[in-house]
C-alpha cells in the first residue's frame, strides 16, 4: 500500500542549480511536518470514535440484554470480561506485529472487523453468539485503539509528546461523553439491535479512512519525514544546504532500552502495578449506569452520570498530558490521583443526577493518569527503541485486570445487591498505584 500522503516526486537534473535542490528541500520539509500532525489527527479518531464506542459503551446494553435474553446482569458482565481477555492474549504479541506490518494494513483490517462484528450482533439472539463476537472484537480493537495511538504519537512525536498524548488520548473520554447518551437514546427510541448498526456505521464511516491512507508507524527519511521536533526535522526546516548524511534518520539508532532488559526492572514491575489497580478502577465504569438504576435513576440519567465520568476523562486526560510536559511529575500524579479518589468515593453518597454527575466527572479526571501518565513514564522510563513491545505488555496486564473487574463487580451486584463494595475497592487502587507510580518514575532507568 503506497503512502498516499507522501510528498510529490520531484527529480532535477544535474545542471538544474542551487534554486531546485532547495525547491526539493522544501517540498520535502512541507510534507514532513504535515505527517506528524495527520497522524495526530487520525490518533484523535481512534480515541474519540473508537474508544468512545467500542470500549465505553457496551455497558449501556446490560439491561436490555439481560431482559431480552433472560440472563443474569453477571452473564452480560462477562461479555467485556471475554473480550478484554481476548484482547489481553493479543496484546502479547501486538507490540511486534505493529512494528512488522504495515500500519495502516493492519488497523484498517481490526477497524473493520469491530465494525463488521457489531452489525452482526445485531442479528443475535443467543447469550453464547454474544461471548464469540466479543471475544472477537477483543482481538481486532487493542491494536488499533488501546495501543496505536500511544505507540504513533511516540513515534512521531519528539517534542510536545505529553501535549498530543493527553489531547488525542483524552478524546476516548469525550467520545464516552458524546456516544453514552447517544447510543442509550438510540437503546431506548429504536431498539438495542438498530443501535448495534449504526455502531457499526459509525466505525466504518469516520476511522477507516484515516487507518487506510495516513496512520504509518514511524517516519521514513528517504521521503524527509521526521519526528516533530527532532533535531533531523529542524535541520530539514533550517539549513537547506545541509548534507543527506545528518538529515537521515536509522531506526536502528533509535535510543533506548530492549524489552527483555526493560521487563526485569523495579519501575516495569511497579508499572505493571498501576496498571492492575487503575485498570481495575475503571472496570466499574461499565456498571455505572446499572449503579444509579439500581438506586432509583432512569436509563438516561445512568448514562448522565457516565457521561460525567467521560468528561472528565477527556479533560483529565489532555490537562496531564500539558502538565507533564512542565510540571513536575510526582506532583501531577498526586493531584490527578486525589482527584481520583475523591471522585469515586463520593459517588457512594451522591444520590440525584447532577451530583453523581459531578463525582463521576472527579472520577474521569483521575483516569488520566492510567491512560496518559502512565504510557508518558514508559516511555520516560525506557525510550522509544522497544516502547510499543513494552507498553503492549503493561496494556495487557491492565486489560486482564479490567476484565476481572467486570464480572467481579458484576457477581458482588448479584451477590450483595449493591456496588458499595466495589466502590471501596476503586479509592484502595488509587492510593496504592499513586505509592508504585512515583517509586516507578523515580527508580526508572533513563534520566533526563
Amino acid at each position: 500500500m503506497e503512502d498516499c500522503l507522501g510528498g510529490p516526486k520531484i527529480s532535477a537534473s544535474p545542471n538544474s542549480g542551487s534554486n531546485s535542490s532547495s525547491s526539493i528541500t522544501a517540498t520535502h520539509s512541507t510534507g514532513s511536518s504535515l505527517r506528524p500532525w495527520l497522524i495526530f489527527a487520525g490518533c484523535c479518531l481512534l480515541s474519540f470514535v473508537g474508544y468512545g464506542l467500542i470500549v465505553n459503551t457496551p455497558g449501556l446494553y446490560y439491561a436490555v440484554l439481560s431482559k431480552e435474553l433472560e440472563v443474569s446482569r453477571t452473564q452480560i458482565a462477562l461479555t467485556s470480561t471475554i473480550m478484554n481477555l481476548a484482547g489481553a492474549a493479543t496484546m502479547l504479541f501486538a507490540g511486534k506485529l505493529m512494528k512488522r506490518v504495515d500500519s495502516r494494513l493492519l488497523l484498517s483490517i481490526c477497524i473493520l472487523a469491530c465494525a463488521l462484528i457489531f452489525f452482526g450482533q445485531s442479528f443475535f439472539t443467543q447469550l453464547w453468539q454474544f461471548y464469540i463476537s466479543f471475544a472477537l472484537i477483543g482481538i481486532a480493537y487493542v491494536i488499533p485503539i488501546t495501543l496505536a495511538p500511544s505507540v504513533l504519537l511516540s513515534n512521531w512525536f519528539e517534542k510536545q509528546l505529553g501535549l498530543v498524548m493527553g489531547i488525542a488520548l483524552g478524546l476516548s473520554g469525550l467520545g464516552g461523553m458524546v456516544f453514552n447518551p447517544v447510543v442509550s437514546t438510540w437503546i431506548t427510541d429504536l431498539g438495542w439491535r438498530p443501535a448495534y448498526r449504526l455502531t457499526a456505521l459509525l466505525l466504518a464511516v469516520c476511522i477507516l479512512p484515516f487507518s487506510i491512507f495516513v496512520l504509518r508507524f514511524m517516519p521514513r527519511a528517504a521521503k524527509g519525514e521526521h519526528m516533530y521536533g527532532s533535531a533531523f526535522a529542524s535541520e530539514q526546516t533550517g539549513d537547506v544546504s545541509a548534507s543527506n548524511d545528518s538529515k537521515s534518520q536509522d531506526a536502528n539508532s533509535i535510543t533506548g532500552i530492549e524489552a527483555k532488559k526493560a521487563y526485569r526492572t523495579p519501575t516495569f514491575l511497579l508499572l505493571i502495578a498501576c496498571y492492575v489497580l487503575l485498570q481495575w478502577a475503571t472496570g466499574m465504569v461499565q456498571h455505572v449506569s446499572g449503579y444509579e438504576q439500581s438506586r432509583g435513576l432512569t436509563l438516561q440519567e445512568g448514562a448522565f452520570v457516565v457521561s460525567g465520568i467521560m468528561l472528565g476523562a477527556a479533560i483529565g486526560k489532555a490537562s496531564i498530558g500539558i502538565f507533564l510536559d512542565r510540571v513536575k511529575t510526582e506532583l501531577v500524579l498526586v493531584l490527578y490521583s486525589a482527584v481520583g479518589l475523591a471522585g469515586w468515593a463520593l459517588m457512594m453518597f451522591f444520590v440525584t443526577p447532577t451530583p453523581a454527575a459531578i463525582a463521576g466527572f472527579l472520577a474521569g479526571l483521575g483516569q488520566g493518569v492510567l491512560l496518559v501518565a502512565l504510557p508518558w513514564v514508559a516511555r520516560q522510563s525506557f525510550g522509544q527503541r522497544d516502547y510499543a513491545e513494552i507498553l503492549s505488555i503493561l496494556t495487557m496486564s491492565g486489560v486482564l485486570s479490567v476484565a476481572l473487574a467486570n464480572t467481579i463487580n458484576g457477581t458482588i451486584f448479584d451477590m450483595a445487591g449493591s456496588y458499595m463494595p466495589s466502590l471501596i475497592a476503586n479509592v484502595i487502587c488509587y492510593v496504592l498505584a499513586l505509592i508504585s507510580a512515583i517509586a516507578a518514575y523515580r527508580l526508572r532507568p533513563l534520566h533526563e
